[in-house]
């Protein structure tokens, strides 16, 4: 369990935010929705993006975060993660204040004392982090100055941050459907210029080029189904999605990376029908109460073959754990990450 500190400068956290739902019919959905659905059940699954990523992994996993909620151990990475959130979440909300006087300065040929105005706006933690995350929050700050340069402020900012989003959609298994309720935060919101929006996803794990993408395509198509099955209307239609990777070369990764895909185009055709078969997998799960453990053997960027079940708080509860470890699959980690 980690106990490096955990800064929050944000009013509330997201946990204390309640459902949020933009509509009565979805906040009734989402109430009448829980994880640990059955189906003699008069109420209907939920589905987050992490429950369904959490399923591809391990179904015995799954079983025991999200139906028996038990908790989980608390990780470095976690705890990283979520303060360079929180300040990316905190500088969305302020750092529009500072357009008129930052645009002000740079057209005076103060570009440097420009930037630190605009940098400024990043609150400093009580203690100083023990976990990287200020090379982290510098790399994606100066992601942030380079494209404010480029637009002088036009659409720069967030139109949408740490966006609550529901969506009702029914899922055919075996020729009946199945109402599922989808929920989620979505990092960021931009205007495209054009009408239309997007969705921005920040990481800050590991970024392979070859294999990384094609996993964020389907965690954006996610949201993207959110948004579009909830009407969500302020923030249609989703023309792109983008993510960040401001820690990209971390354990093995290649480098800090962001990018911007147009959604529709070629090279994303296959997010939607990933998606929805992996909702179809996660229900049929639930129906036929099938969460078998599916421990996998990987070679890490080190080059050691080690157990996916390392990582799992549950190892000691699963049947699988310590029987014929030897004769698990061993598959390329990269593929599912």
């Amino acid at each position: 369990m980690s106990e490096f500190m955990k800064f929050n400068p944000n009013k509330e956290s997201l946990g204390d935010r309640g459902a949020e739902a933009h509509t009565p019919q979805l906040l009734e959905s989402y109430n009448n929705s829980l994880y640990a659905w059955q189906p003699d059940m008069d109420k209907h699954l939920r589905v987050s993006k992490s429950s369904l990523n959490a399923h591809g992994w391990c179904g015995y996993s799954y079983k025991m975060k999200y139906i028996y909620r038990l908790s989980e151990a608390e990780t470095d990475d976690m705890v990283r993660g979520t303060n360079v959130h929180n300040i990316v979440e905190y500088f969305w909300d302020y750092a529009p204040d500072k357009i008129d006087e930052t645009l002000s300065l740079i057209d005076d040929s103060k570009e440097l004392l420009a930037k630190d105005l605009m940098y400024s706006v990043i609150p400093k933690p009580p203690k100083p982090y023990l976990l990287g995350e200020e090379e982290i929050i510098q790399q994606w700050f100066d992601w942030q100055w380079d494209r404010f340069l480029v637009t002088r402020g036009v659409n720069w900012a967030a139109k949408g941050n740490e966006v609550s989003a529901h969506a009702l959609i029914h899922v055919e298994v075996d020729g009946e459907e199945y109402p599922v309720h989808l929920r989620g935060f979505i990092d960021t919101i931009f205007s495209d210029g054009e009408g239309g929006f997007v969705l921005m996803e920040l990481k800050t794990g590991k970024w392979k080029q070859k294999k990384t993408a094609k996993k964020m395509r389907e965690e954006m198509q996610f949201y993207r189904l959110m948004l579009d099955e909830g009407e969500f209307s302020d923030w249609l239609p989703v023309t792109h999605w983008a993510w960040e990777f401001p820690r990209g070369w971390a354990n093995g990764g290649d480098k800090a990376n962001w990018e911007i895909e147009e959604v529709g185009s070629k090279i994303t055709r296959y997010a939607p029908r990933t998606v929805q078969n992996k909702l179809k997998k996660l229900v049929k799960a639930h129906i036929t109460d099938s969460f078998e453990p599916e421990p996998f053997n990987y070679t890490d960027w080190k080059g050691n073959v080690v157990s996916s079940c390392q990582f799992c708080s549950f190892m000691e509860l699963c049947p699988a754990w310590g029987n014929n470890l030897d004769s698990q699959t061993e598959i390329d980690m990269e593929d599912i990450e």
